[in-house]
C-alpha cells in the first residue's frame, strides 16, 4: 500500500513538474510552465514561498491559509480569496517570514457586520491577529485562550 502512495506521488509529481525530492523556490517556477497545469503549480509556488522557512510540521497548514485557489468565484469569501491573489503576487519577491508579513498587511479584516455575533466575530479576529505568528495546536490553544 505504502510502495503504491509513493509510486502514484512520484508519478503525479513528474506529471506535474513539480520535484519529487521537495520544493525548491527557483527551479519550480521555470518547472511551471512545463507542467500540464501551469497555472496551479504557480499558485502552489506561491504558497510554498510563504512557508519554506517554517518547521515542516507547520508547513502544510501554512500552505493552506497562504495558498491561493485557483478559482476564486467558487470560494466561500471571494474578496479575501481575490485580495490573497493580488497580495501574492504583490510580494513576490519575498519569501519566508517577510513574506507572510508582506501578504497579511495587504489582506482586509473580515467583515463583523454581517456576522450572527458581531462582537464575537471582532474578538475572534483580534485574537487572530494576536497569534498569528503560530500553526498548528499552539495557534489554536493561543486563539482560545484570547477568546476568553
Amino acid at each position: 500500500m505504502l510502495r503504491r502512495r509513493m509510486l502514484a506521488m512520484g508519478v503525479m509529481a513528474l506529471l506535474s513538474g513539480w520535484p519529487v525530492t521537495g520544493w525548491s523556490a527557483e527551479p519550480l517556477s521555470s518547472a511551471c510552465r512545463q507542467s500540464i497545469a501551469p497555472q496551479r503549480c504557480e499558485l502552489m509556488r506561491q504558497g510554498q514561498l510563504s512557508c519554506s522557512d517554517l518547521p515542516l510540521e507547520h508547513q502544510r497548514e501554512c500552505r493552506q491559509l497562504f495558498t491561493p485557489q485557483l478559482n476564486c468565484s467558487r470560494s466561500r469569501d471571494a474578496r479575501s480569496c481575490q485580495a490573497l491573489q493580488q497580495a501574492q503576487q504583490a510580494c513576490d519577491a519575498q519569501q519566508g517570514e517577510a513574506r507572510r508579513i508582506c501578504i497579511r498587511e495587504r489582506l482586509p479584516a473580515p467583515d463583523c457586520s454581517r456576522a450572527a455575533a458581531p462582537e464575537r466575530c471582532r474578538q475572534r479576529v483580534e485574537a487572530e491577529q494576536a497569534c498569528g505568528g503560530r500553526y498548528g495546536a499552539d495557534y489554536r490553544e493561543c486563539v482560545a485562550k484570547a477568546m476568553r
